[in-house]
């Protein structure tokens, strides 16, 4: 699989890293942790070497299951570990984001404790918080000092966001946001900045929570637990125009002898800026799968399928 340099990192990521955020069993409905292992070892033995996770998944729980994988694992074998501090959820079941100096170095020593690792490759602001982004900073920079943590980066931000940490003089090695071809609205500022920075780019949610595999149809239902069932995506009137939209992809991928996933992760991959993409995997078979993923795509492809994206927008907009 193709791996590129993260800088600030001095390390290259394959280009498609695993997600643990299903793994978790939250929002998700539930997970078997002995497909949640067997999908991590079926994304190393497809190339991918990093593995993107977050307390918030499970309360700990994907970072307790990462951690009893890897302690199944040699040490050679290990994956580049990203995990995130700063969003929790509370007892009545809302999330709150938090990052005084207290509250990371509490979270950073709870995912270590859960890891069972003694640093954390890369280390994700999961959400803005309220606090002085100065106080969070010189508590990542105490970690960094300590060897706790190797690299730091944030998540979920715009410019203005990622400005203002590099104001605080912290190194930032990746900004990670969400991105799919369903939701493109980074290509218009976050992107191109980052490009133009030196930030590497990791998207989560490329596969759009699952609908750009191409294995829904109108009649889809979601689970109990399952936290689309209260997305607008996902449910009418928006669901079956993207749908539809998904049915057009799909129509330009089989031209060009490529799966949907192929194609909808080969096009981010090919926009400039987009360094990697996490994608989650719940068993051996879908870890597996992720052996096709992470190639880039001719421009020809690429202005194919901005043609469908427009006519998708276009119907968006009279709903």
């Amino acid at each position: 699989m193709i791996r590129r340099l993260i800088p600030v990192l001095d390390q290259p990521l394959s280009v498609v890293g695993l997600g643990c955020f299903a793994i978790g069993g939250y929002m998700w409905g539930a997970q078997d942790d002995v497909d949640s292992r067997d999908a991590m070892a079926a994304a190393l033995a497809a190339g991918i070497n990093w593995i993107d996770t977050a307390p918030l998944y499970g309360d700990g729980h994907a970072e307790r299951v990462l951690g009893a994988f890897l302690r199944q694992i040699p040490g050679s074998e290990r994956p580049l570990i990203a995990t995130k501090f700063g969003h929790v959820v509370q007892a009545d079941g809302s999330r709150l984001s938090r990052a005084g100096r207290e509250d990371v170095l509490a979270d950073c020593e709870a995912s270590l404790q859960h890891l069972g690792v003694e640093t954390i490759d890369l280390y994700q602001q999961h959400w803005p918080a309220p606090e002085p982004l100065e106080e969070t900073a010189q508590a990542l920079h105490s970690l960094v000092a300590a060897g706790k943590v190797r690299a730091i980066g944030i998540s979920n931000v715009g410019v203005d966001d990622i400005r203002a940490w590099q104001d605080t003089g912290l190194p930032l090695a990746t900004v990670q946001n969400g991105y799919s071809l369903f939701r493109r609205s980074d290509e218009a500022d976050v992107l191109p900045y980052c490009a133009a920075n030196d930030l590497a780019y990791l998207a989560y949610s490329p596969m759009h929570r699952g609908m750009l595999f191409g294995t829904w149809n109108a009649d889809h239902h979601f689970p109990p637990g399952d936290h689309r069932r209260e997305r607008p995506d996902f449910v009418a009137p928006r669901f079956p125009v993207l749908l539809q939209g998904v049915a057009r992809l799909r129509a330009i991928a089989e031209a060009h002898d490529l799966s949907l996933a192929q194609l909808a992760v080969g096009a981010l991959l090919s926009r400039e800026g987009c360094t990697a993409v996490i994608i989650g995997a719940r068993n051996h078979a879908q870890g597996v799968a992720l052996q096709t993923l992470g190639m880039p795509l001719k421009r020809a492809v690429c202005e194919q399928i901005e043609e469908v994206l427009m006519r998708v927008d276009a119907e968006l907009a009279t709903l």
